[in-house]
């Protein structure tokens, strides 16, 4: 599997449309943590303005990728106003360490520069317009897809420096994390992740930290304890799960299920299956004139 599918296979992306409309004047988000976001701007002026940073114009119709770290206003710059098409995404319900996107800084592609999206976005902007049934899924899947296409559009203009995505393109690690996650359950050592990499053990621990932001053994508890997530939701017991991702017994596999992710994977479940996503509020304040 590709570096990219292989990404987003493991961490189940999830779309949702947030917000659609004209904005005159300025475009207050509420940011759940975690979430990136995409805005099509397909008429008028907008400026991003950041604390702490120049502001960014935007007057041609763009798409703006938004990694999750990212703090914005959105206000029209144009007469007119501008019309959006706003979209929150997450990598699944779980909120690991293993899964950092990698994208430091919100980047801006004017729609000639997306070619390819060019259909992408007419289905779209005639798709929100429409009220036709399944309307919803509908621009959910289209958003999804556009989402892949600016993150191989990232990677490809190497936007991206850090995170599991950068690590997957790096020779030595690619390596080390593809066996992780075909065997969570092997008895992992730093030692063994190194050779895997052909670097020595120091080495070793210092990349992979510099570029994860967790240590080695830190990264395989996590994508266990992930793998674990998705077992329980398929209704795999306990015991069975333990044995799965590497633990001897069910108690200490429990123990650390508790410490990474916060309840006993029993509990866990229960609330799991009662949660959704968390919605993601916007609302236009008027310009004050």
């Amino acid at each position: 599997m590709d570096i990219l599918s292989e990404f987003f296979e493991r961490t189940h992306l999830q779309g949702r449309l947030f917000f659609s409309g004209r904005v005159d004047g300025t475009l207050v988000l509420d940011k759940p943590p975690g979430m990136a976001f995409i805005h099509v701007i397909s008429q008028g002026g907008i400026d991003m303005v950041q604390p702490g940073l120049p502001k960014l114009s935007i007057a041609e119709p763009s798409v703006l990728f938004c990694p999750s770290s990212c703090r914005y206003q959105l206000r029209s710059s144009s007469a007119q106003g501008a019309e959006l098409i706003c979209a929150s995404f997450q990598f699944g319900r779980n909120t690991l360490h293993p899964f950092p996107l990698g994208l430091k800084e919100t980047l801006v592609f004017p729609f000639k520069e997306l070619e390819n999206l060019t259909p992408v976005i007419g289905a779209l902007l005639a798709e929100f317009q429409d009220q036709a049934p399944g309307r919803v899924k509908a621009l959910n899947l289209l958003l999804e897809y556009m989402f892949v296409v600016l993150v191989r559009h990232a990677v490809i203009e190497q936007k991206i420096s850090s995170g599991l995505l950068y690590a997957l393109q790096d020779g030595r690690l690619s390596a080390v994390f593809n066996r992780i996650h075909q065997e969570p359950e092997a008895l992992w050592t730093v030692e063994k992740l190194a050779g895997l990499a052909n670097m020595s053990r120091s080495k070793f621990s210092a990349c992979f930290t510099q570029i994860m932001e967790i240590s080695p053994m830190g990264y395989v508890t996590a994508w266990r304890m992930k793998v674990a997530q998705d077992m329980l939701r398929d209704g795999v017991q306990i015991k069975v799960i333990a044995a799965s991702v590497g633990y001897s017994s069910q108690a200490s596999f429990s123990r650390t299920f508790l410490n990474v992710v916060g309840w006993p994977p029993a509990e866990w479940l229960k609330r799991d299956a009662g949660r959704d996503l968390p919605q993601v509020t916007a609302y236009v304040q008027p310009t004050q004139r």
